[in-house]
């Protein structure tokens, strides 16, 4: 499709869900159920679906995909940290900047952007790119807990992330273990099953951008403003370098083919992650700033990724 297409396309299902919203036929229950639907029933059949059907070429590009994520999350990490005094001089504001800025919305919005970019190739690697988000994003997001408040991990904290990790990553990582075993081995499945596994995974990608569109929220403080405008540029516009730096280190280790390249350029464009605001309940920061660097990069992204992916594809060293 023409990017001009692709744009609308991306952007009706969010402009839908948000339409949804200010007509006010879906309470906050409703949003939370529909998503939870999503994340747990729908998501893990269009992963099962993509990867049980890849090209075996493909599955090599787990290794790379998987560490440039972890890459791409450290450099964010540690920048945010770095970065938060020029930000503000207020304790908190720093605190929030940092929760609203480190990790991105890879899985969630990436995978249905990058469906349509790139395809189901496409989005088998950001899959790939991904599959461990669970415990690197506690990882770092706890390590910079511990740098913000001088605090220290102890036993609450350890059994939070486990139920954590056990809650939000054990399905979809076993999802992508059977998918690649039943893949490797050629293992057949009932035609029946195939449908029922091809109805719930095209449902999916409309599915994800629409409960984006349910979860805006405009409202933005003025004394917010420089903090969400700040937390904004460090997701959608610096984010690219440190993509950059994750395709050059993985290819030096790596076969890492074009597709991988772009998924990762893009993957390190996208706007804040979800459920960033996770953090506000171990790290003294402002809620409502978190949640507007949250609307607010998700909003300008839907501008900045059509952009970033018309420059990316010009780059010939892909």
């Amino acid at each position: 499709m023409h990017l001009t297409e692709l744009v609308l396309v991306i952007n009706f299902p969010i402009f839908l869900g948000w339409f949804f919203k200010q007509l006010k036929i879906f309470s906050k229950d409703d949003i939370g159920a529909l998503r939870k639907f999503v994340i747990k029933v729908s998501v893990p059949f269009i992963i099962f679906r993509n990867l049980y059907k890849s090209n075996i070429e493909d599955v090599s590009q787990l290794l790379p995909a998987a560490l440039a994520f972890l890459i791409v999350s450290l450099l964010f990490g540690l920048a945010v940290f770095s970065l938060r005094k020029l930000v503000s001089k207020d304790k908190l504001t720093q605190n929030s900047f940092c929760v609203g800025s480190f990790m991105g919305n890879y899985g969630y919005l990436g995978w249905g952007v990058l469906f349509y970019f790139l395809g189901d190739a496409g989005f088998t690697r950001a899959v790939f790119f991904t599959v461990f988000f669970w415990p690197v994003f506690l990882f770092i997001g706890f390590s910079l807990s511990i740098l913000l408040s001088g605090g220290r991990f102890d036993s609450s904290s350890i059994k939070i992330i486990l139920k954590a990790l056990y809650s939000n990553a054990f399905v979809p990582i076993i999802v992508v273990i059977l998918a690649l075993y039943m893949n490797l081995q050629d293992i057949a499945i009932p035609i029946w099953l195939n449908k029922s596994i091809e109805s719930f995974a095209s449902i999916t990608i409309p599915a994800i951008l629409f409960t984006v569109g349910l979860s805006f929220s405009m409202i933005i403080k003025k004394s917010h403003i420089k903090t969400i405008v700040s937390g904004t540029i460090m997701r959608l516009g610096v984010g690219i370098i440190f993509g950059i730096a994750a395709v050059f280190i993985t290819s030096l280790l790596f076969k890492v083919d074009a597709h991988t390249k772009k998924v990762i350029l893009i993957e390190s464009v996208m706007p804040t992650a979800a459920i960033s605001p996770f953090f506000c309940d171990f790290i003294n920061c402002d809620n409502e700033t978190v949640s507007g660097i949250l609307t607010f990069s998700t909003l300008i992204s839907l501008l900045t990724l059509p952009f970033w992916f018309s420059i990316i594809e010009t780059w010939t060293w892909l």
